[in-house]
């Protein structure tokens, strides 16, 4: 029998790696990163909730609604957002202070709504949960046992994607170089709205599994980017593998770290959750900048010994920021 721990630990490490792997597919085409990617996953929650507490949905029927609403978000945002700035010619800065601002919006949304729930159907709606509304099986909780097996679907169906769909090679070569894929012939318009679909349908997905898993006060879409972030800069952002790779890492430091850091330091240390992964973030990128993936290939995991490869670039790392730093100083 897994412990709570255990337990909860999968089960968020399934949720970060989902929105993780959405939050990479937008930097990847867009070349920004998308700071509302979690209020998106706040309006799933919306749905879900919406969809149980009024409706007598099943939470695990009301999930593909979910998906289905916030990708129709996603369009949204990139028609009416993304492509009216990109065509003033504006840098990706732009858009990404636009998110920002986006995010901030989304959030305000769903307090009205909250407020509105308290007064239509006479409950406190200060928060979701659907715990409540889960099953049970061999004493585990059903999100344990759906997580799991849809995170593990969700990559297989992304290297098949990837790999041996042509929307999915496409998709790869705009990430990779779009002035090239339109020359090609490459509907570039198509995967662009492709992607902003995929990317709003995942974050819909993680926003129906959310409550069902914990309880979500109105401002968890902050907690939640700090650590999707962190996993995807941890993996490396022009990477769909490193989202899985980093969105794991991510989950799996902070319960870790934060298990350690009671020990040591007490209940205290909990308040500090959040920032474990950074901690975690910040040595992967002392050794190298393109996060686990560009480690990967630096080392060539097939050939030679792997160990020695990782000491040499680490310290290889080290020399160079002492050498730039000495230059600096005798200029």
């Amino acid at each position: 029998m897994l412990s709570t721990l255990v337990v909860g630990t999968l089960i968020q490490t399934g949720v970060v790696i989902i929105l993780c792997v959405g939050f990479t597919f937008t930097y990847m085409v867009e070349k920004f990163p998308n700071f509302g990617h979690t209020a998106i996953a706040t309006l799933g929650t919306v749905v879900s909730f919406t969809l149980v507490k009024v409706y007598g949905f099943d939470p695990y029927a009301a999930i593909p609604f979910s998906m289905a609403f916030c990708g129709i978000v996603g369009l949204l945002l990139y028609f009416l957002v993304v492509r009216p700035i990109k065509a003033t010619g504006a840098h990706e800065i732009t858009v990404t202070f636009a998110f920002f601002a986006i995010a901030e919006m989304l959030a305000s949304l769903v307090n009205i709504y909250s407020y509105w729930f308290l007064l239509s159907q006479g409950q406190q709606s200060a928060g979701f949960s659907l715990m409540g509304y889960d099953f049970e099986w061999g004493g585990y909780p059903g999100i344990l046992l759906f997580t799991l097996p849809v995170c593990a679907v969700l990559v297989v169906a992304l290297y098949v994607f990837f790999t041996k769909m042509k929307n999915g090679i496409a998709f790869r070569a705009v990430a990779e170089d779009e002035p090239l894929a339109s020359s090609l012939g490459i509907n570039v318009r198509r995967i662009h709205t492709l992607s902003w679909f995929m990317t709003g349908a995942l974050a819909g997905l993680a926003g129906g599994l959310i409550p069902l898993w914990q309880y979500t006060g109105l401002g968890y879409n902050d907690q939640f980017l700090v650590i999707v972030m962190a996993g995807s800069v941890m993996g490396g952002l022009n990477s769909v593998t490193g989202a899985v790779v980093g969105g794991f890492l991510a989950a799996f430091s902070q319960k870790a770290l934060g298990e350690i850091a009671i020990a040591l330091f007490g209940l205290q240390a909990v308040a500090y959750e959040a920032l474990y992964p950074m901690i975690f973030i910040v040595a992967i990128l002392m050794i190298e900048p393109n996060g686990v993936m560009g480690i990967f290939e630096n080392l060539n995991l097939y050939s030679g010994n792997v160990f020695v490869k990782l000491w040499k670039m680490l310290t290889g790392r080290l020399r160079f920021g002492r050498g730039r730093l000495t230059g600096e100083m005798q200029g």
